[in-house]
């Protein structure tokens, strides 16, 4: 079944060559391939009319069974495409969009023709993780005979990774059938990114190309009369028992699933034991490790236990993945068989419903089951954007040293740009959403300044600064934007793109200084386009200045720094605060690190650190995660000696006695007895205790009985003596 997708990277490595080579190059190929036609229509107009948006729609319109060998091949030996394509024509292998006969293949007629355009709305879709230009993608639009649908499918050709088509097949989604076109016409791009990002919401973890494949399948099947989801299995991925391997891997590369059954080949099938032969195409698998671990929703697509002496070790049950969440389940789910039928009545069925990764798939089947689903209201969040992030424009997430909050502010930054939830975001992974992010920052879309006591007006608003001339010691005055003023003036001129400014340390700089008389502009109404539109004359240039109502600003605060009491009443007045507090279950803190485990041990301090000081001054989980995560004694010992020790002594101003009680008086701090020589001194307070702190080269750093101590509740004297007897 994975070669249904073979088509993918073929085309994907026919768009990056003709991208990284450009306009000759494709010019000079295009003339080369075997077209199966003397003239044809792309090569009529002259080489500058041969645009790769033309060409790629043109190449679709001979996925034929008669054209495409030839043409393919040819294409193939032309671009030495070293990705494989089957030399014979088989359908399932060409499920892309196909240009009907009565529309033009090209994005011209060779009159009022723009090849710079189109190049440069190429050269932005070709590579993975495109920036579209949206002044761009709407020019190409409203060329004569492109339109949404022209123009979509295109782009999915060009990077079926990234883009789907808003045609026939993605308008059969409920929530699309509202008009979309014309929303798209008129919106542009931002619009057609939050269709696109509703679909891929839709299908957790799945390709573009899945996605389409699926509702391709889905729309062959209701022209028949037949409902996705008639039918639900659940199957396991150890596929010949517990003991064995686990065949996830194996499931999700090849498209396919498929048990042992309940003994041997010959009881395969045996009735009401294992109905291998009654799934039927669309019907629905849920797939599951064990008894509380989720891997995937797929849809049958072709059933070979089904077929005539079908029930052997190479039979497969074929599926189109819709949801490769593979989340852990929200409670167990009971011991069962390798396959079965199963219905709502189920528990796992129940479990799988219920656990967030999966449920959008499980709304999905609910509505396409319908027979006249009503498209979601325009205003209505789409149930599977969990944890969205707040509309406000001006946010600050606050909260211990070391909860993660700059780490956080890409997630948020990315869920405002991109409209996606936050949930989302994480369960991409955080290299990919830190690429986007840093292309973003790249292009001027996000910009990020850290405060501090220095930070001045003339830094983020405009100030004149002195400048050497060119080759020579003249020193010179000139007039210098700040950061928030360079990218409120983007904002401004892109008005339809979201731009995030990020201010790391917030609570550090003096606000009143930093933003004088801009502070009022920063509120919703006072915006420009809000109610009470307001704006100032800068001092320096004298030009009129408003914040933009697209420019969001996201701010991080330590609530255990010191300075956090100067923080101005009118910035609190104008913020939404969202407080991020420590996770001592974080999935990266270690459970068994050489026999320490690290959650309980930062529950344990946390809960101390509460009662003896306040919930703002705890231990963020970071300290307990670095790039591989705390694995080992060494990482443990170094993260209290270099930073979590240092963190208890700014907190509790080097009060010893508090920082013991912290660490449950585990050892790392003792007390000093008052020499005998200064005991009797009346310049000694023989009440107070005098500590210190153990030595860094003292072995007890790396006992792991050291950090157990922290958590672990300490013996009465009665448990001792009676040990010790």
């Amino acid at each position: 079944m994975k070669e249904i997708y073979d088509w993918v990277p073929w085309f994907r490595e026919l768009a990056r060559k003709i991208a990284d080579r450009g306009e000759i190059y494709l010019i000079e190929k295009a003339k080369q391939v075997d077209w199966v036609k003397e003239r044809p229509a792309l090569l009529q107009y002259g080489d500058k009319n041969i645009d790769p948006f033309s060409f790629f729609y043109f190449l679709a319109s001979k996925s034929t069974s008669k054209q495409q060998p030839p043409v393919y091949g040819s294409v193939r030996d032309v671009f030495e495409i070293q990705n494989p394509l089957p030399d014979t024509y088989i359908a399932d292998h060409y499920t892309f969009p196909i240009p009907p006969s009565h529309v033009p293949a090209l994005f011209h007629n060779g009159r009022n023709f723009e090849p710079d355009l189109l190049w440069r709305l190429f050269n932005q879709a070709a590579y993975d993780d495109p920036i579209i230009d949206r002044d761009s993608f709407q020019k190409v639009l409203d060329i004569d005979g492109v339109g949404v649908t022209k123009l979509t499918q295109t782009l999915f050709l060009i990077n079926p990774g990234y883009f789907l088509p808003i045609d026939d097949t993605t308008k059969a989604i409920p929530a699309l059938q509202s008009d979309i076109e014309k929303k798209i016409r008129d919106g542009g791009y931002e619009e057609y990114r939050r269709a696109l990002d509703m679909l891929k919401g839709t299908f957790p973890g799945c390709r573009p190309c899945e996605i389409n494949m699926f509702l391709f399948l889905w729309l062959q099947q209701k022209k028949r009369g037949i409902n996705a989801g008639s039918n639900f299995f659940q199957v396991s991925t150890k596929a010949h028992g517990d003991k064995e391997p686990d065949h996830w891997e194996n499931f999700k590369e090849n498209n396919y699933v498929y048990t042992g059954g309940p003994g041997s080949e010959k009881s395969w099938g045996e009735k009401g034991k294992y109905p291998l032969t009654q799934a039927e195409r669309g019907d629905i698998i849920l797939v599951r490790t064990g008894e509380k671990q989720g891997r995937a929703i797929g849809i049958v697509q072709k059933n070979d236990y089904a077929e005539k002496d079908g029930l052997n070790e190479d039979s497969r049950i074929h599926v189109l993945w819709i949801n490769k969440s593979e989340r852990e389940l929200s409670e167990k789910m009971g011991r069962l068989p390798g396959f079965t039928l199963i219905d709502s009545t189920y528990k796992v069925f129940q479990v799988f419903e219920r656990t967030k990764g999966f449920a959008p798939t499980f709304d999905l089947i609910k509505r396409l089951s319908k027979n006249n689903p009503e498209p979601e209201p325009d205003d209505q969040p789409s149930k599977v954007d969990t944890m969205n992030v707040s509309d406000a424009l001006n946010q600050i997430l606050y909260g211990p040293p070391g909860t993660g909050k700059t780490w956080s502010t890409a997630n948020y930054a990315l869920a405002i740009i991109e409209g996606k939830s936050l949930d989302k975001l994480e369960h991409e992974g955080r290299q990919k959403v830190k690429r986007r992010f840093d292309k973003l920052k790249e292009g001027g879309r996000i910009a990020m300044v850290t405060f501090h006591q220095n930070f001045a007006y003339e830094d983020f608003i405009e100030g004149i600064r002195p400048v050497l001339d060119d080759n020579s010691e003249n020193l010179r005055y000139k007039l210098s934007p700040g950061v928030f003023k360079e990218i409120a003036e983007r904002a401004h001129d892109n008005s339809q793109e979201k731009y995030v400014l990020i201010i790391d340390e917030i609570n550090r700089g003096n606000i009143a200084k930093i933003f004088g008389e801009l502070i009022t502009l920063l509120e919703e109404s006072k915006r420009l386009g809000g109610g009470d539109e307001t704006t100032v004359t800068l001092p320096y240039s004298k030009k009129e200045f408003g914040v933009p109502n697209n420019l969001y600003i996201i701010g991080t605060m330590n609530t255990a720094d010191r300075s956090i009491a100067l923080l101005d009443t009118a910035l609190r007045r104008r913020f939404e605060f969202i407080e991020m507090m420590p996770d001592s279950s974080h999935d990266g803190i270690g459970t068994d690190i050489e026999g320490v485990h690290c959650r309980e041990l930062l529950a344990a301090m946390n809960k101390r650190i509460h009662f003896l000081l306040d919930r703002e001054h705890q231990i963020g989980h970071t300290y307990f995660i670095d790039d591989d995560n705390v694995n080992n004694i060494d990482f443990l010992s170094k993260a209290f000696k270099n930073k979590i020790i240092p963190l208890l002594q700014e907190y509790f101003y080097d009060n010893w006695e508090k920082i013991d009680l912290v660490l449950n008086k585990n050892g790392f701090v003792r007390k000093i007895e008052i020499p005998e020589d200064l005991g009797k001194s009346d310049l000694v307070d023989n009440t107070r205790g005098v500590y210190e702190l153990l030595p860094v080269t003292n072995d007890k750093w790396k006992d792991p009985k050291s950090y157990q101590a922290i958590y672990e509740e300490k013996q009465g004297e009665a448990d001792k003596t009676e040990q010790a007897t």
